[in-house]
């Protein structure tokens, strides 16, 4: 599978053949939707949140993994990010899903150390089992060695049910070797790299299994909008 991007300097899209491109494949690329300086103000922003709120920081550490700084309500803080988590066609897009919508934005940075495991968000995982949108938009330039983005290709309830969990009571969370077992048995499975450019936004259905990519050097810093049914 190849993913759709949508880039705007060729031209503007409609909605409705993003939407049909979102709710086919459950995710999408958008190049070049806000202006280099926008993009520029957007990682200074989320450069000084992580200086100044830093007693609001959290870092997840769980699976073996993750270990990111992460800032949930960074929009409370900033209105340049507040422009972001307010843009109209990104809001409409998740309206599709759920008119019932509560949002929530965080600022993510992690950094390479050696001999420490980290990526965003640990594990493989689904946001949830039915219903679930996000927009992540790189800050920085993100390649397969910085903990890109990382996506499982026809791998919501529809196409393969439900995998084995990694707890009974935890069951959108799945161990390595149960996803590569997914991606060996079926065919329309496959893991999808997303690096991309700082101003990329990667718009996704999280009903669909993903991670962040062990980081292996360098950094990454990203904004997420989250939208909670």
């Amino acid at each position: 599978m190849s993913i759709t991007v949508f880039d705007w300097k060729e031209g503007e899209y409609g909605f409705d053949s993003i939407k049909e491109s979102l709710h086919k494949h459950g995710i999408c690329i958008f190049k070049n939707y806000f202006d280099t300086q926008f993009v520029n103000e957007l990682h200074a922003e989320a450069t000084r949140l992580l200086h100044e709120q830093s007693n609001k920081i959290q870092i997840l550490d769980k699976e073996d993994c993750s270990n990111d700084e992460r800032l949930f309500h960074a929009q409370k803080y900033s209105d340049t990010i507040k422009q972001f988590a307010d843009d109209a066609l990104l809001n409409k897009l998740a309206a599709t899903y759920n008119k019932n919508i509560d949002k929530k934005t965080l600022i993510n940075r992690i950094v390479h150390e050696p001999g420490v495991v980290k990526n965003s968000g640990a594990g493989w995982h689904r946001d949830n089992h039915t219903c679930q949108f996000k927009t992540l938009m790189y800050l920085t330039d993100v390649n397969v060695n910085n903990g890109n983005f990382q996506w499982v290709t026809n791998s919501n309830v529809k196409h393969i049910g439900m995998p084995v969990p990694r707890t009974d009571s935890y069951n959108t969370r799945f161990h390595d070797h149960v996803v590569e077992s997914i991606v060996r048995e079926n065919d329309a499975c496959e893991i999808i790299d997303v690096a991309g450019d700082a101003g990329d936004i990667v718009v996704t259905d999280t009903t669909y299994i993903h991670r962040g990519n062990i980081i292996q050097a360098g950094e990454r810093v990203a904004i997420t909008q989250y939208y909670f049914t």
